[in-house]
């Protein structure tokens, strides 16, 4: 791989071009790595690439060693994994509630409390999602409760 950084002064905005024979995993993981500096997310669905704002993420969950992430409407596949996620959101809004979750706090509607000292959070999309006991204590935190 090589690497090419140029200077200019009259530039406005940087701009990152990447220019391959094909993607592979370790182009994947690096977009994705660069993306999570603009506030982005790099996503694949089907053959499409894509790249989505984080305040639109409901949640990203580990399935079968896969990182998938769920907006209002649609799934995306990451190349990333979920304990990288987990160090680069650590200071967002964003918290791990399960084993298998990273959910966005800002998209909870409301939180209950279940048996078992576990707590269902309703999402603003209304799907329910179930946060752990280890992470309850975090998830209480960084919500204020």
């Amino acid at each position: 791989m090589k690497i090419i950084i140029r200077q200019d002064e009259s530039v406005s905005e940087t701009e990152i071009t990447v220019v391959c024979r094909h993607m592979d995993a370790q182009l994947e993981e690096i977009l994705a790595t660069i993306s999570l500096v603009d506030n982005t997310v790099t996503g694949r669905r089907g053959e499409e690439t894509c790249f989505i704002p984080m305040k639109e993420i409901l949640y990203f969950e580990s399935v079968d060693n896969k990182v998938f992430f769920y907006t209002a409407g649609e799934t995306y596949e990451m190349s990333a994994k979920l304990y990288q996620l987990e160090e680069k959101l650590q200071n967002s809004r964003f918290a791990r509630i399960s084993k298998s979750v990273i959910a966005n706090l800002n998209k909870f509607r409301s939180i209950r409390p279940e048996k078992n000292s576990r707590l269902t959070a309703t999402l603003v999309n209304g799907e329910r999602l179930m946060v752990s006991r280890q992470y309850i204590g975090e998830i209480k935190t960084k919500l204020g409760v």
